[in-house]
């Protein structure tokens, strides 16, 4: 049985350890801009839920009218329709700007890297507030005209009709983000200024 047991002059069990010699970049920046990419894409999802929620519960739909044969909109409920695309453009700039303030003041590690992802995640929440507005919103009226009854009122669906409001989510993001970094800068010039006049002095 000795030949099952290790001898006296045995050294210690060894196990293999994982592996951590993990490239430099990938370290320094890589796993950091992950981690960044992955708050970023929630914070606007859960702000373009947020502003579907807003959307849908301030925007008054213009609604048609069923006829005998058709379905008809006067001129008050055209004018109704105006207020879905300015609702979506209010909310979104509001949204937008609290955005990229909030995540350049939080993530501050790569500020170049944080627009891009802030311009990026605008057109996420769009896209996720279009969606989310639909899913919210009253259903197809050319399905619901369908069945109508004469007199019936059918209301449109809670979508933005001028497709250039797309892009307001981004733009604002990015006007806030680099709010905060040309202010930064402006107090870190304005301090380093204040430091050397006062070592002038001293």
């Amino acid at each position: 049985m000795s030949g099952l047991s290790p001898g006296p002059d045995a050294g210690p069990a060894t196990t293999d350890a994982p592996r951590t010699d993990e490239p430099d970049w990938w370290r320094e920046h890589g796993r950091p801009g992950l981690r960044d990419l992955g708050v970023v894409a929630a914070w606007f999802v859960v702000a373009g839920v947020l502003g579907a929620v807003v959307w849908w519960l301030v925007t008054p739909l213009a609604e048609f009218t069923r006829t005998a044969d058709n379905g008809v909109m006067d001129e008050q409920q055209l004018a109704k329709q105006v207020a879905t695309d300015g609702w979506f453009v209010v909310i979104a700039l509001v949204g937008g700007l609290i955005s990229g303030i909030a995540l350049l003041s939080w993530r501050r590690r790569d500020p170049l890297l944080m627009v891009v992802l802030v311009a990026l995640g605008g057109g996420l929440a769009t896209w996720v507030m279009l969606r989310t507005g639909l899913i919210l919103g009253p259903p197809d009226p050319d399905k619901v005209l369908a069945t109508a009854k004469a007199g019936d009122k059918i209301p449109v669906r809670l979508d933005p009709t001028a497709t250039g409001i797309y892009v307001v989510w981004s733009v604002a993001a990015l006007l806030g983000a680099i709010g905060v970094i040309w202010g930064t800068d402006s107090t870190t010039r304005r301090e380093q200024a204040e430091k050397a006049e006062q070592a002038e002095q001293g």
